[in-house]
């Protein structure tokens, strides 16, 4: 069995998490008033959300298809972690002809798969490096933001163990998409909206780069709590080790804040596996426990993911 203080220590040293400390520089000149999944716009009555994001440059290398078909599954999970349906996506192409080809041919993949609508694109053909960059623009009902989670509501985590690993230079990727039909991917998709319309999820956020306690990290900080949770009720793949897993990215894993842990059990039945894995608390710390054992996985009273202090 693995050691706690050596899963902290390797989690908190992942390169998907360690990055995140280089949003801190860029927000003290744009000022940025939220850490969230996503960027929400209020439009006659209509909840507009945006999110964008570029992918690395070692999975852009070692699988430019695989990093066209993930630009456009990243950005279609941050606006469902907010309560979105995706409808329309943009992105910009650079690099050599054959490298821009076959990332053109993996968003297709990725548009097809989502059921989502190309809208604008934009084509670096001269340009020194290989790059896909790219935005999704869903609609919500009802918007649950990553930045309002609440002291004493369960942590309930939502991940799809259907799937297998893959390394991208850095990035480790565990994607459950690819096997499956659009419909099955959709059906899951509604699933997460049914339950962020419900009105009994007060937080929410999608596992990205920086992996699970990565993403609870970034959720903790954006809302000012602290988080106390057991490893071993993290829904995970049979035959992975916890250092594995934890500096994993789930192609569709969510974090969620809720009071009546019930309600999720719709998610349990589209595919997802289910569990509450503790609860938010308001002293800023957060505690990971395995067995009888506890550590401090981060302080956010003295440090911060997005380098802030």
């Amino acid at each position: 069995m693995e050691d706690l203080k050596e899963i902290v220590n390797k989690t908190r040293s992942y390169k998907g998490l360690s990055r995140k400390a280089q949003i801190g520089e860029i927000v003290n000149i744009l000022g940025e008033v939220d850490y969230d999944d996503a960027g929400i716009l209020e439009v006659q009555g209509l909840n507009i959300v945006v999110s964008t994001d570029g992918i690395a440059e070692d999975l852009v290398k070692s699988d430019p298809w695989f990093a066209g078909y993930y630009s456009v599954l990243v950005n279609v999970n941050d606006v469902v972690a907010k309560g979105a349906r995706p409808l329309g996506y943009v992105n910009v192409i650079s690099g050599p002809r054959e490298i821009r080809k076959k990332m053109a041919e993996g968003i297709k993949a990725g548009l097809e798969k989502y059921n989502v609508k190309l809208l604008k694109g934009h084509t670096h053909p001269d340009s020194s490096y290989a790059a896909i960059d790219a935005a999704v623009v869903g609609l919500a009902k009802k918007v649950v933001r990553g930045i309002e989670a609440r002291p004493g509501d369960e942590i309930v985590m939502a991940i799809d163990l259907s799937g297998s690993f893959g390394l991208k230079g850095w990035v480790k990727c565990f994607d459950s998409t690819l096997k499956k039909t659009s419909k099955q991917v959709q059906d899951m998709i509604s699933a997460i909206i049914s339950v962020l319309e419900s009105g009994e999820v007060y937080c929410s956020r999608d596992i990205s780069a920086p992996g699970i306690l990565g993403s609870l990290a970034m959720l903790c900080e954006a809302s000012s709590v602290g988080a106390e949770i057991s490893l071993e009720k993290i829904p995970t793949p049979e035959g992975s080790s916890l250092s594995e897993w934890l500096t994993s990215y789930p192609a569709m894993g969510f974090i969620f804040g809720s009071p009546n842990p019930k309600i999720f059990e719709v998610l349990r039945n589209s595919g997802f596996s289910v569990e509450s894995v503790g609860r938010f608390t308001a002293d800023k710390r957060i505690i990971v426990s395995m067995g009888q054992k506890k550590e401090i996985f981060m302080d956010l009273t003295r440090e911060s993911v997005f380098g802030l202090r």
